[in-house]
This record gives C-alpha cells, structure tokens and sequence, in this order.
C-alpha cells in the first residue's frame, strides 16, 4: 500500500522564525498588561491600592465638609445672638427714652371682663371650666377680687404682712400659674383691689387706721373700717400687694373703695388720683389702673314689668360718662349674651360683669 504523503513536513522544524512580529492593541487584554489597572471594579486583579486611596480622599472631604459647617452653622448662631443681644438693648433705650410708647398707663383699653371667684384660679379643673364658659360667652378678660372690701386676700400671697393678718380667704391657690393659662388662652387678667375699706388690717395697725377720737377706730353705718390714706404703712401695704401681682402676670388693676365715706373723706388724702400717681411713680409705667364706676342693669319695662332690650339699652344709656382711667363693673342678673349684645349695640367698650 503507498504510503500517504504528509500535508507538513519536519524539514524546517526548531529554525527561527525571520519574520518581523507585527501585532495590533486588543483593548479587551489591556488590563493583563504588566502595571496597568482594570477598568472593571469586580476584577479581581485590579490594584486595590488605588481604589482604596480614593476612598480615603472622599471620606477625608466630606468630613472637612461637614467640619466647616459645624463652624459656620456656629459663627452665624453667636453672630446672630449679639446681633439680637444689641439690637434689644438699644430697642430697650428707646422705649425708656420715649414716655408714648412705654406708658401702658395712658393706652385706652377694650375688654369685655367676667368677675369670677379666685377660688377658681387653682390651675386646674375649676380654672378650665371658667376658661371654657367664659370663652363662650365671648368675654375677652377675666376679674378676681385679689384684697377684698371685708380686708381678706383672694389669692396665695407671700407677703409677711397678709400672713400675719391672717387675712387670706378662699384665695386662689395656684395664681401665678393660673394666671400664665389665661394669658395663654388669650384672655386678660385683671385684679380688682378694694383699698381702704378693711375689717381686718386696721386691727393689727391701729397707727394706720381711721380712728374717731384717738383711739378708737372710725365705723360707718354698716360697721366698716377704714385703713388711713395719709399713712405710709397703709400705702407699702397696698404697693406690696400690686407689686406682688405684677410679679405674678398681672398688669391691669381695677381700684375700688379708694375714697372715704364722706363724713370724713376731707380730711385725708384720699381718692383713685392720690394714689394711682404714687403707684405709677413707685411701680412704673407698665401697668394700667383703673377705677371702679359701680353700674346696675335690670332691664325691666316700666309698662310691661318685663325684661326687654330696649329697656337695657335706656339703662347703659343713662350710665355716667367716664374717661379711660375708669370701667364699668355691671352688676345684673340678666343673661350674659343678652346683657353683652346690648352693651356692644350701645357702644360700651369696656366693662366688668357681676353677676
């Protein structure tokens, strides 16, 4: 059988190749070249100290980044506050250096005021149901006998001289408290004060009491006793308890009994203007006095012996005229949305209600 001739032969076997090496860039194998860096971030033969570099140089930016705004965010906060800091203290000067707008005395006031017993004003419960039942009879202020006629205090003062008078009675518990939750409920304190009639302190201050004779304390015909407008002692008494009540959030007080019955009233230094001017001077001018003009309203038709509106509307008609140093303190027994349509309809602006 002839034997098949081979397609390659060894002749030239283990000869150099001559040839000139010629080639082209495979861009897939460039990552296999000897110092170079994969373009893929899964190869395992990417050089990890690069990556691992960069990372460094991110984290170290973000944190000089939030570096520098923890220092701006705290230079504009001590800016901000000295700025805040100068711009106050020099509102403040103007306000000092300018009797129209730091006399709160002289501004006229509009309020619509229910009278409540202070016992109420116990920062809870009973504070809340005035709150809501006054709210909804649209009155805007709330009144509370802070020292009464009979001499006894309506609120928990701390004043040596209430204490030792032993003059508190049902007073309010919690006042400044309560006084704060009214505030925040958009209604104005106000604290009525009775002045000089009092049954109580002219016992333990007999110097500064009205005495017929030398010794013995003047009475009127309801066996009242009075505290002696020219005495100093009478005068810090009445201040401590105003100044105690500033303290507390009041700013609005209504002055009643401030004159002696008329026997003996020119004798003594006594009505709302004396003493006002004094407190003013001693106090300042962030609070407001009042004082008390003493109405009634019954509105019953003479022909009908019914109660009508036109018959309410002749009564506030017929009520003294008053400037704005002075306030109506109503007393009535009528409906308090009756009693207060007609006052609005009639334009009185601002007024206490007894009922």
């Amino acid at each position: 059988m002839k034997k098949r001739k081979r397609f390659y032969n060894n002749k030239k076997r283990n000869q150099k190749w001559t040839e000139e090496e010629k080639g082209r860039k495979i861009e897939f194998a460039d990552k296999y070249i000897e110092n170079g860096d994969s373009p893929n971030k899964f190869d395992s033969k990417r050089t990890k100290k690069v990556k691992n570099r960069a990372k460094r140089q991110k984290r170290l930016k973000n944190a000089l980044i939030a570096v520098m705004c923890v220092v701006l965010i705290g230079v504009g906060y001590t800016g901000m506050d000295a700025y805040m800091g100068i711009k106050e203290n020099s509102y403040n000067k103007k306000i000092s250096s300018s009797d129209e707008e730091s006399n709160f005395k002289d501004m006229q006031l509009n309020f619509r005021s229910f009278k409540t017993d202070s016992i109420s004003l116990d920062s809870s419960v009973m504070l809340s149901s005035v709150i809501n039942d006054t709210a909804s009879l649209g009155f805007t202020s709330i009144t509370f006998d802070a020292k009464r006629s009979d001499g006894t205090i309506g609120y928990a003062s701390l004043l040596a001289s209430v204490d030792t008078f032993n003059a508190q009675s049902s007073p309010a518990s919690k006042p400044k408290a309560s006084i704060k939750e009214l505030l925040a409920n958009d209604l104005l304190p106000i604290a009525r004060i009775s002045c000089y009639k009092d049954n109580i302190a002219p016992k333990y201050i007999p110097d500064s009491s009205v005495k017929s004779g030398k010794k013995k304390l003047f009475k009127d015909d309801e066996g009242n006793t009075y505290l002696n407008p020219d005495s100093e002692a009478t005068y810090n008494y009445l201040k401590d308890i105003v100044t105690e009540l500033v303290s507390m959030g009041v700013n609005v007080f209504v002055l009643t009994d401030c004159s002696l019955p008329e026997e003996i009233s020119d004798k003594y230094g006594d009505g709302f203007d004396i003493l006002s001017k004094k407190l003013y001077k001693d106090i300042g001018n962030n609070i407001k006095l009042l004082e008390e003009e003493d109405v009634e309203i019954k509105g019953i038709d003479n022909n009908s012996g019914k109660i009508t509106n036109s018959a309410i509307r002749e009564e506030i008609k017929n009520f003294t005229e008053i400037d704005k140093n002075k306030v109506y303190c109503i007393s009535s027994e009528l409906e308090n949305d009756k009693l207060i349509s007609q006052l609005e309809k009639s334009n009185v602006s601002s007024y206490i209600v007894i009922s």
